[in-house]
């Protein structure tokens, strides 16, 4: 898998494309799963593990060397945005050093064409301090914080997704970006295995609404895929859990998109998926739908570059009504 590359997105902020340099960091491995055994439906620390000796955490020098020889590997292509990706939270010293946080902000702000930068972290680690030193440290140029809420409904976000996080902790993470000027990014999870495929879209929609009540500047719609050694592989197997269909993202993103940016997360990641959603065939939950699943697929390509929902209009297939 590449840890360093560059493709285009579509930014609805900017409402246009721009050139996004996707960089993976072998982060120590999230905090809140070393603490607690991490939320249900997260199969990050498989990988954190794999490429930091069991979690550990590297040197400040040795993230550098990774940072400048990544650099070197896409340079040519005059990235605009800047994505880190560490399977954790960026903010967290015990993750990433903060030496390397400050000093690839610190890159970023003296960055020819990069003009934006967006890291991931729990909502803990988005304090008053921190968010100073990277207010120095980017130079003016923007920052984005993407933060995992999944769900406005506190019973499933931290009972059934083991988040622990509380609405006050995520509020505050917002609202401290945006005293400091920077955006905020949530994201919100349909399909929580202790819900069903109606009760998961509506959950989705409820809680994107919460997001942009609350100043969220963009939401991505995290739809339930399956890892190997994780809780829903085994509800998977029995038969007891699927991945939500593609008419049900259509349904909560045809219903929210007017609020505010709603992305669609793609479907794969590492370690790879078992299962991802599609549109089942007569309800078999396991077996797609052989008359829409491919063009509802790229539909919902199309969506993630434009932004644009009137590509759902045309579509329609009998297994809609399963």
């Amino acid at each position: 898998m590449e840890f360093s590359f560059v493709d285009t997105i579509y930014d609805p902020l900017q409402k246009r494309q721009v050139r996004r340099w996707v960089l993976e960091l072998p982060g120590a491995g999230c905090q809140w799963y070393k603490k607690t055994g991490g939320c249900t439906m997260c199969a990050f620390n498989q990988s954190t593990k794999k490429y930091t000796f069991g979690g550990k955490l590297y040197p400040h020098f040795i993230f550098m060397l990774l940072f400048y020889y990544a650099y070197w590997l896409i340079k040519k292509q005059q990235p605009e945005l800047l994505v880190i990706y560490n399977g954790g939270s960026f903010l967290s010293d015990k993750e990433i050093p903060l030496k390397t946080q400050l000093a690839i902000l610190k890159f970023a702000a003296k960055h020819a064409t990069i003009s934006k930068v967006l890291v991931e972290s729990r909502a803990e680690f988005v304090t008053s301090e921190k968010m100073l030193q990277y207010d120095k440290a980017i130079g003016g140029k923007s920052l984005e914080i993407a933060l995992g809420l999944e769900s406005a409904d506190d019973e499933i976000r931290n009972k059934c997704l083991g988040k622990g996080l509380s609405k006050q902790t995520f509020e505050q993470a917002v609202q401290l970006c945006h005293h400091f000027h920077f955006l905020a990014f949530a994201y919100v999870y349909l399909k929580p295995h202790c819900l069903d495929e109606n009760e998961a879209i509506k959950d989705a929609i409820k809680s994107i609404e919460y997001c942009f009540q609350v100043g969220v500047d963009e939401v991505s719609l995290s739809c339930a895929f399956v890892q190997a050694n994780t809780l829903l592989e085994k509800l998977y197997k029995k038969g007891e859990f699927a991945p939500p269909k593609l008419w049900s993202i259509i349904k909560v993103i045809t219903e929210t998109s007017k609020l505010g940016p709603v992305r669609i997360g793609h479907f794969d990641d590492e370690p790879p998926p078992v299962a991802i959603p599609h549109n089942y065939r007569h309800g078999k939950e396991q077996s797609l739908c052989p008359v829409c699943n491919k063009k509802v697929m790229e539909a919902i390509e199309h969506y993630r570059q434009t932004h644009d929902t009137r590509v759902f209009n045309p579509l329609s297939c009998s297994c809609q009504e399963y």
